[in-house]
């Protein structure tokens, strides 16, 4: 059994890392209430976004359009090659609990056989990721504490132009998405070719009105009056210009979502540490009381047995 000195000083030791872990909670907290809010209303403009959409498509060839695919879109035009792209959205630091590892464990699931993969990172723990398991690396991010749209837009035009120039035939986002302060989900989306229908069902299936307030409903062309809308200059100028910002939209939305679930996940994680730590500190304070009591009967039974020798 270990003496009291040795006790006491293990107990000192898990008392100082109680109160860093409490302390990297509260920061924790504190930036993950902004991150939190700025996520969830993200998403209303994202819905918004993708209902001008859905209601321009019926006056517009959407065959002319390379940054559109579907069903009827796919089979008009010149098949791609093998290569897809991959955006992994992740933390630069630990201590976020599985948050990076589910991210990992969904990129393994993806079994693409004869396909090769370019990687786009953003964080430190992605670009490891894909370091250490010889990966190609094509391009990495800073994963800066304050997300900006200018980030998103570098991004951006970076997939749109390696989809346009046939470099991939696809790209997708693998980030954490925020579904509470205690679940975020690893989620894989695709962003190019953009897939109206498929973005609508997806969008169907997010749970929690509280933290998915805009649900998104396929609407007529005309609004509740029977008017038309009237578009300038034209609708595929407009289309244009609304594929390429509705691609840009979904990668800010993603940084968003990353950024809440990251401090999301290192609250949970500190206040999960704080909480063991307290347990382990009166774990050991019942130790160190037995040991003490233990060693004050054993001398006691000493001094006793002296006294009786010496009668």
């Amino acid at each position: 059994m270990a003496n009291t000195r040795e006790l006491r000083r293990r107990i000192r030791s898990v008392k100082n890392t109680s109160q860093i872990t409490k302390a990297m909670q509260m920061v924790a907290a504190t930036k993950m209430r902004k991150a939190q809010n700025q996520a969830v209303n993200g998403r209303p403009y994202s819905g918004n976004l993708l209902e001008l959409l859905i209601r321009l498509l019926p006056e517009i060839q959407a065959e002319s359009h390379s940054l559109l695919g579907g069903k009827e879109i796919a089979s008009s035009q010149t098949p791609r090659n093998d290569v897809i792209g991959v955006v992994v959205l992740s933390t630069d630091k630990g201590l976020v609990g599985a948050l990076n590892t589910n991210i990992f464990r969904t990129i393994s699931a993806l079994h693409l056989p004869g396909v090769n993969v370019n990687f786009y990172t953003i964080g430190k723990k992605g670009r490891s990721f894909v370091a250490r398991t010889g990966k190609d690396l094509q391009a990495d991010f800073e994963n800066s504490d304050v997300v900006t749209f200018r980030q998103a837009k570098q991004l951006a035009r970076m997939l749109m132009d390696a989809y346009l120039n046939k470099e991939i035939g696809e790209a997708y986002l693998v980030y954490p998405r925020f579904v509470s302060t205690l679940r975020q989900e690893a989620t894989r989306v695709k962003v190019l070719p953009i897939e109206l229908e498929s973005v609508i069902a997806s969008e169907a299936k997010q749970p929690s009105p509280e933290t998915n307030p805009t649900k998104i409903v396929r609407t007529p062309r005309n609004d509740e009056s029977g008017a038309d809308f009237l578009i300038e200059p034209n609708p595929d100028e407009l289309l244009d210009e609304l594929l390429t910002h509705f691609v840009e939209i979904r990668i800010y939305q993603a940084l968003l979502e990353t950024k809440a679930s990251e401090h999301s996940a290192r609250m949970i994680a500190m206040q999960n540490a704080t909480d063991n730590a307290k347990e382990l500190v009166g774990d050991l304070k019942l130790t160190y009381n037995q040991t003490r009591q233990d060693a004050i009967t054993r001398e006691l039974l000493e001094i006793t047995s002296a006294a009786a020798a010496l009668e």
